[in-house]
């Protein structure tokens, strides 16, 4: 089911197609892959990126399980409210994906930077540390840009239409319900990061 104007019996009018989450998921991943690349720059552009990401090492040793999981669900929900609000502009799928992109070139910075400290001897745990939570945040803000940016080609196409059509009441209750299980995904992730935290990260430092 996609937020869509309605339903039909064949994709063809469908808004987004079968692989637009896999190409969503290749754009977060593309992100993580520059901002491990951005790691080896020295500058202060490249550490904003950290703002991005997940937290070091030595503040996670320093934070309770509600410190983690509380920094972990805002991180991801300032992505969120982010992609949901840009989903109500017409012109807003740059803006949805460039976010994701954003979002995975912090984690991927984290990741690096997290490699770097811990060394080859501590990448397995470091890797129990940063990955479930992040794969299954970035997964489930890969579906909220995926439905944002439905959402913004939808008014596109009413703004270019010169035909006079119904509201959008149903479309945008829709939105938000989604919006909301990808809320409580991300609390799923903030979950796992918390229980990570607990399991390893002793191990690091």
């Amino acid at each position: 089911m996609q937020t869509s104007l309605t339903a039909t019996e064949n994709n063809s009018c469908g808004v987004y197609r079968r692989g637009s989450f896999a190409f969503l998921c290749g754009a977060a991943v593309t992100g993580v892959l520059l901002g491990a690349m951005c790691f080896s720059l020295d500058s202060t552009a490249a550490d904003r990126l950290s703002l991005f990401g997940a937290d070091s090492i030595q503040s996670r040793a320093g934070m309770d399980n509600g410190g983690v999981m509380a920094g972990s669900l805002l991180g991801s929900t300032v992505f969120l409210l982010a992609m949901g609000a840009a989903g109500f502009c017409a012109i807003g799928q740059p803006f949805e994906l460039a976010l994701l992109i954003l979002r995975g070139m912090g984690l991927g910075f984290t990741l690096a930077g997290t490699y770097s400290a811990v060394g080859r001897s501590g990448a397995v745990y470091a890797a129990g540390l940063l990955l479930p939570g992040a794969v299954i945040s970035t997964m489930a803000l890969a579906a909220a840009a995926r439905e944002a940016i439905s959402l913004s080609n939808i008014y596109l196409r009413r703004t270019l239409s010169r035909r006079q059509e119904t509201g959008l009441a149903d479309t945008v209750k829709l939105y938000g319900a989604k919006l909301l299980v990808t809320e409580a995904m991300l609390a799923l992730a903030a979950g796992a990061d918390t229980l990570c935290n607990y399991l390893f990260i002793g191990k690091l430092t």
